[in-house]
């Protein structure tokens, strides 16, 4: 997995952001001294991995994307729900609009996802199942790798606004594009539950490719 560790661990900005870092156990913001997961034990997360724990690591290997990534997205986008889905303004139906309804795991456009695993006649069925779901949004990571490094803010908004875009909003402290439009409230989430992986992996076999494996070598 090609990974520029030593640039992700120092601190660093998105223009007018706030700065934060990745450290061993998840990332530091602002001069944290310990990361902040979503409170308590990392339940969301243990579960996600839990049920789908197979084919977050094939998709994982494929596309050579750490589990962390996928793991936060899940929770961030579906908290694990399969069946979820969310249309937009302007939804009509799958076949019009696909570009305006986002389903599974991971809450991907159908337009998304038929572009990122090449194949168009991808619809709501072949999304609502798990493996499908987990490969798509993978894959729509891996091909963003160009613009977030997989450094774990960036992806969360790029992912989340189809790219990295700023937004000055003054309750939005990461400065990136995301929705509700002048929140960070996505991105903190996301960071939220990427640092929770870090919990769960403590206590569990190290999964690859990841970044809690990368940083104990």
């Amino acid at each position: 997995m090609d990974l520029d560790l030593e640039a992700l661990m120092e601190p660093h900005a998105f223009r007018d952001s706030i700065q934060w870092r990745l450290a061993r156990k998840g990332v530091l913001c602002d001069g944290e001294t310990r990361p902040k997961g979503s409170g308590g034990k990392p339940a969301t997360v243990t579960r996600i991995w839990q049920t789908f724990e197979t084919d977050i690591r094939a998709a994982a290997s494929r596309h050579e994307v750490p589990v962390e990534l996928i793991v936060a997205t899940i929770a961030t986008e579906s908290r694990g729900n399969p069946a979820a889905e969310r249309s937009e303004p302007g939804f009509i139906s799958y076949e019009e609009t696909p570009h305006r309804v986002s389903i599974g795991l991971m809450q991907t456009l159908i337009s998304t996802a038929r572009e990122a695993l090449g194949d168009a006649s991808l619809g709501p069925e072949e999304l609502r199942d798990p493996a499908t779901a987990i490969l798509a949004g993978t894959a729509y990571i891996a091909r963003q790798k160009r613009i977030t490094k997989f450094d774990p803010p960036k992806v969360a908004c790029a992912y989340n606004a189809g790219g990295i875009y700023h937004q000055p909003g003054v309750n939005n402290r990461w400065k990136m594009r995301q929705f509700p439009i002048g929140t960070g409230a996505h991105a903190d989430r996301f960071v939220a539950w990427f640092n929770d992986c870090f919990a769960l992996f403590d206590s569990d076999a190290l999964p690859g490719p990841s970044f809690a494996r990368e940083l104990q070598n």
